[in-house]
């Protein structure tokens, strides 16, 4: 975005509202500073942290650019830098010494870049005692300015490099930037715009754009950051491109202090996938015992080579070509066979490379899939594929082929163990596939939410109407939250009695709890006598023999959001999903509590949370 577009973006100039906030921040000192963690893919740690400020959540002046536009109008977009700077190293003296502090200037209006910048961070540098810190500037580069405007934010930023300051571009393949800009001042470190990252998809990232320049940077020796990683598909596909640091809310997000760690997922991927000097646990996933290592050829192989492997090893259905370590195509048995059975074949075809007998378009799939995600690749797969089968790959490199039939067999015995771990009443999952579901998401880095679901005055609704319309009331709960779900996407468990579990990986799953609250909300009135539904509830003697009113049975819902990196299994998550059970029980009438404290590997929560009614 432009300088010009970023103004417009902004407040008005004479926003009464917006100044008097600007002028209250500055007397009161409070803004505030987050800090986003860049992982070290080599060193498998903390390299440094991304610093920006934002204004107080209860302001209008919340995000960066708002803030910083109103101090602009204000005329007082150095005194905004300074007390951002003083903010961010006051935050930043518990931090490894060796770690980098990247101050980013991206979304504050450019104008704030015209002060004296180079003296300003080094007085709070000095004043801080951080002088030997490692600091760069993240600067969003030249825009659409003036040539005077241009020449006096050169000349801001050339001082700062003078004195040590790194100089930090955010302006990844503007040509404009590049060359008005940072070609008078070379910039030592690229940050990504994450938007970037977000927009490639890492399926295909490895031959977008947006490698093809994080190539030419990495040529020119400059240190690359890229920013925006919110998934372990885009970390893995940014290891395989060379990239060896990078930031977003897969690796950390953004807190009030730096932290020193990285997430757990972020951390098993690399260091899975780099030699750090660490034992680290191997991930284990289903295709590893699904998958046979059969010997691969190569596309010089002759047609003969690989026709004797078909006539000595009776059981071999396909061989997989591979170059380089990647595969290029599979020769099927039955095609190869029928080929060369016929007259003269053998003689014409026989010494020639066996590519002539090659599918060049097989079903090539990563290690890591999940059984659905496997099942789906097939069901959508060419037909042929059914007898020659798929090859398994690992970070695009060749492991070994697996067969439609040990799939099948496999999605056979885990149809028996659902069956065998059922609950009998609603025949949903029952607690061990539940918690191999979530072990299994967590083991993956997957992003996911548990929604604990239980009913309230569920027990004497038993004893005053019997167990016969009890089952039945468990039956509806069933069958209200099966269609709340996305069969594609979630998971419905049912733990035992009146209690049940739905991990959501539907981005709407609040509106998906709300709904199933108000389904249940007026289903459940069919069960009760109009009597007892007019006054909202009924009577009945409890273990003392005194009368005590209960009300009509409703639904309670838990939530629990588990970000890659928060939890270490689906014990530590059954203990946080308890307590916010019991919250939600507490609130009366259907209700749905949202916990929003955080936790790392089972830590001590901090936050707060959020509960509503319906």
């Amino acid at each position: 975005m432009d300088s010009k577009s970023r103004s417009a973006a902004g407040p008005p100039s004479g926003c009464g509202a917006c100044h008097q906030d600007v002028t209250t921040l500055l007397s009161t000192r409070d803004l505030q500073v987050r800090y986003r963690p860049v992982a070290d893919f080599v060193g498998c740690g903390v390299w440094g942290h991304i610093a920006s400020a934002q204004g107080s959540p209860s302001t209008l002046l919340y995000s960066p650019r708002k803030l910083a536009c109103a101090a602009r109008s204000l005329g007082v977009g150095a005194e905004l830098t300074r007390l951002f700077f003083r903010a961010a190293l006051s935050g930043y003296r518990d931090a490894e010494p060796t770690a980098v502090l990247v101050l980013s200037l991206i979304d504050w209006e450019l104008d704030t870049h015209d002060g004296p910048l180079p003296a300003i961070l080094l007085e709070e540098l000095a004043q801080s005692g951080l002088t030997d810190r490692r600091v760069a500037i993240l600067h969003p580069g030249g825009g659409d300015l003036t040539p005077a405007h241009l020449k006096k934010q050169v000349e801001s930023l050339k001082a700062a490099v003078q004195h040590g300051i790194l100089a930090a571009s955010n302006s990844l393949g503007c040509e404009r930037s590049e060359l008005l800009f940072w070609s008078h001042v070379p910039p030592q470190l690229i940050v990504t715009d994450p938007d970037i990252l977000a927009s490639c998809g890492h399926g295909a990232l490895g031959e977008s754009r947006f490698a093809a320049l994080l190539a030419d940077e990495l040529r020119r020796g400059r240190h690359v950051v890229v920013d925006g990683i919110d998934s372990i598909g885009e970390l893995r596909a940014l290891h395989l491109m060379g990239i060896t640091h990078g930031a977003g809310d897969f690796i950390g997000r953004a807190n009030a202090s730096p932290s020193q760690v990285i997430s757990a997922a972020a951390s098993k991927v690399i260091l899975e996938s780099c030699d750090c000097g660490r034992q680290v646990e191997p991930i284990h996933h289903f295709l590893d015992r699904l998958h046979t290592a059969t010997p691969p050829v190569t596309p010089k192989t002759t047609a003969d080579e690989v026709f004797a492997m078909f006539e000595t090893t009776q059981d071999l259905r396909a061989v997989t070509v591979v170059k380089d370590g990647r595969p290029v195509g599979v020769i099927s048995r039955y095609a190869m066979v029928e080929n060369l059975a016929r007259p003269y074949r053998h003689e014409l075809f026989g010494r020639k490379p066996c590519t002539r007998f090659m599918d060049p378009d097989p079903v090539v799939v990563d290690v890591r899939l999940s059984l659905p995600e496997l099942s789906e690749v097939i069901v959508e797969a060419h037909p042929r594929h059914l007898i020659s089968g798929f090859v398994v790959t690992d970070h695009g490199l060749y492991l070994g082929m697996g067969s439609i039939q040990d799939l099948m067999r496999e999605i056979t015995q885990m149809q028996l163990d659902a069956a065998r771990y059922a609950n009998p009443l609603t025949g949903l999952p029952g607690n061990v596939p539940i918690n191999q579901h979530i072990d299994d998401l967590l083991q993956r880095g997957e992003w996911c939410v548990i929604g604990y679901c239980d009913l309230d005055n569920f027990k004497p609704f038993n004893d005053v109407y019997g167990y016969a319309k009890g089952d039945a009331v468990i039956r509806l709960t069933a069958r209200i939250l099966g269609e709340t779900c996305n069969p594609d996407r979630d998971f419905l468990g049912h733990i035992g009695g009146d209690d049940f579990l739905v991990i959501f990986r539907s981005p709407d799953w609040q509106e998906r709890c709300q709904h199933a609250l108000e389904y249940f909300a007026a289903a459940i009135t069919e069960f009760f006598a109009r009597d007892d539904v007019e006054r909202g509830g009924y009577v009945t003697d409890n273990r003392k023999g005194q009368l005590e009113f209960h009300a009509i049975t409703s639904l309670s819902i838990g939530i629990v959001e588990a970000v890659p990196g928060m939890f270490a299994n689906h014990l530590s998550i059954a203990k946080v999903a308890a307590e916010v059970k019991k919250k939600a029980k507490a609130i009366a009438g259907n209700s749905l509590y949202v916990n929003r404290r955080t936790y790392q590997e089972e830590a001590a929560p901090s936050g707060g949370e959020t509960g509503g009614t319906t």
